[in-house]
């Protein structure tokens, strides 16, 4: 099976690497940008794009210094790049927590619609009491969001496939009726993120793909081991997709300079901020990073890390990408650029022809998405 490579699409000015100078070097965030910049990567031969998204945290030192900030609504952005794009995925996130099942129904099948079967949709739960605060509601714990997903993500299918209407009457939805055609033709692909047991097991019922966080082999291993034994006997094929850093230049140690140049610049505040909002607070952070010491904590927050290292020459990076795909059976690898650019896209589209020579990934211009 070919490879299937994503693109991290920028869901802010910076994007897991918090350097203030990546936050200078790259471009304005607004439609013109971002409109050229799924084109390019159309252009280039990625499979798809991921949208991430949240609804709010991300405090204000974060917010003032450019990281993750600003960021378009998901499913919003999706339609744009559609209107502009033939061929490339993608993948935008809805929040279940905080929506109806048939808000994301009707919206989802508009954009499988529209784009001819193109969008996934990325699963996402929510995991801030800042977020559950803006809608009024309560704060829901953790494995309890995923129980209301499970049951969100069953009245979805039906919505999307069930021509007549239907009652639900559940512990999480009520709902009674159909949503107006356009319904997507085939069910659109369903990804997670969720690193926990509960979200693994979730992705492992409900998703094609999960996304997961692991800075070597041995980690990703480790993922797919926990996620074959959930779906062992179900029939359910699920694949786990790396995030991933990309630095790609010419000149071997050229890649490796310009990512130290990025981490002499990492913010502090805005570190420990966005890792606040991901573990809870950021006195949660601090209490599990204090070990390491400050400096060390920003550095493992803020740099990137802890993901899988595309970083040096194409011929380097293509192999490590072969590497993993005939090692751990790799099938998709989600792709961040710290100084992302359609230069920099351009510049990983040669990591993709040695991967094409090789057989290891093919155009998608060849084949349907």
């Amino acid at each position: 099976m070919s490879l299937s490579i994503g693109y991290f699409f920028p869901a802010g000015q910076t994007n897991h690497v918090w350097s203030d100078e990546a936050a200078r070097r790259t471009p304005r965030l607004n439609r013109e940008n971002l409109l050229e910049l799924a084109r390019t990567a159309e252009d280039v031969g990625f499979d798809s794009l991921f949208i991430a998204d949240n609804w709010s945290g991300h405090q204000r030192a974060a917010e003032l210094a450019g990281h993750q900030s600003p960021a378009y609504h998901a499913p919003l952005l999706a339609m744009g790049i559609f209107a502009v794009t033939e061929r490339i995925g993608v993948v935008s996130t809805f929040h279940t927590t905080h929506h109806k099942p048939a808000h994301v129904a009707r919206m989802g099948a508009t954009l499988a619609d529209f784009s001819s079967g193109r969008w996934g949709w990325n699963v996402v739960t929510g995991f801030s009491d800042a977020e559950a605060a803006l809608f009024g509601e309560e704060f829901v714990p953790h494995d309890e969001r995923y129980e209301m997903a499970a049951e969100f993500v069953d009245v979805v299918d039906r919505l999307w496939t069930e021509q007549e209407p239907f009652d639900h009457d559940g512990r999480y939805y009520r709902m009674k009726g159909r949503i107006k055609a356009p319904r997507p033709a085939a069910r659109p692909r369903l990804v997670s993120a969720g690193a926990s047991e509960a979200g693994t097991a979730f992705a492992a019922r409900y998703c094609d793909e999960l996304v997961t966080l692991a800075k070597d082999d041995d980690g990703l291993r480790g993922v797919e081991s926990r996620l074959a034994g959930l779906t062992a006997g179900t029939g359910r094929n699920v694949s786990v997709t790396p995030f991933a850093i990309a630095l790609v230049r010419e000149n071997e140690g050229e890649a490796e300079e310009e990512y130290a140049r990025l981490l002499e610049s990492l913010n502090h505040d805005a570190a420990w901020e966005i890792a606040g909002d991901i573990l809870g607070s950021i006195e949660s952070a601090r209490a599990m990073f204090d070990k390491l010491g400050e400096d060390k904590a920003v550095r493992a927050l803020g740099s990137g890390e802890a993901m899988i290292q595309l970083v040096g020459t194409p011929e380097q990076v293509a192999e490590r990408l072969t590497r993993l795909t005939s090692e751990i059976d790799i099938r998709n690898i989600l792709v961040n650029f710290p100084l992302w650019s359609p230069a920099e896209l351009r510049g990983f589209g040669k990591v993709l022809d040695l991967l094409a020579d090789a057989g290891v990934w093919s155009r998608p211009s060849g084949r349907p998405w």
